[in-house]
């Protein structure tokens, strides 16, 4: 089996986030039926480009079940000009050529991201 870890595969789509390089972060993440690249690109432009990533590290790796991993990642990145730090979760799912889940022992599979969501920030310290 030659294929990249889920931390690799969301290192590498974090990584061309943080280049700006929405052509291949569309390429990293799941096919969603067959629209054009260039929808594609646009898509993924629209969906992460109103944030600068400047900087990221992973947390934590919980593997789910035979398919999947939730990988949780705190964001550096500017929106609107401020400055934000925020703790996503990325549930990777490893598919086949057509995009369904296989066991991660499956030869030919890949690592997408196919969900994100931001976590609640952890409570305040109290001194």
């Amino acid at each position: 089996m030659n294929t990249p870890t889920p931390q690799q595969a969301l290192t590498e789509f974090l990584s061309c986030w943080q280049k700006r390089d929405y052509s291949s972060m569309s390429r990293l993440l799941p096919a969603q039926g067959t629209p054009p690249k260039k929808q594609t690109v646009k898509a993924t432009r629209e969906l992460y480009g109103s944030q600068k990533l400047t900087d990221f590290s992973l947390l934590a790796a919980r593997d789910t079940d035979p398919a999947a991993t939730n990988l949780d990642v705190e964001l550096h990145y500017r929106e609107a000009g401020e400055l934000e730090v925020k703790r996503w979760r990325f549930r990777m799912v490893y598919v086949n050529d057509a995009g369904q889940p296989v066991p991660r022992s499956h030869p030919s599979g890949s690592w997408k991201p196919y969900l994100r969501r931001v976590l609640p920030d952890p409570p305040a310290l109290k001194a």
